[in-house]
């Protein structure tokens, strides 16, 4: 009888989306992000995809899957 290998490939979230509003009170559009794990760390803001204006943003543990284990820190650029 023949032995038959079986591979097992554990499922893991590889992207997440996330959804954000432009601040722009003339823009207002929804804006559907993806970041894979490595973005999410460096993630600071995005472009709006209606009038390509920069938004300042942070991503909260609490939005991220809990298989990710990553520590998310804000960074606070005022002066001590």
């Amino acid at each position: 009888m023949k032995s038959r290998t079986r591979f097992e490939f554990p499922r893991q979230v590889l992207l997440v989306e996330i959804e954000r509003y432009c601040a722009f009170p003339d823009c207002r559009a929804r804006n559907g992000i993806g970041l894979t794990k490595s973005e999410v760390i460096g993630y600071r803001g995005f472009d709006c995809v209606k009038c390509e204006r920069w938004n300042d943003d942070t991503v909260t543990a609490d939005s991220l899957p809990e298989t990710w284990d990553i520590e998310i820190t804000e960074t606070d650029d005022k002066p001590n």
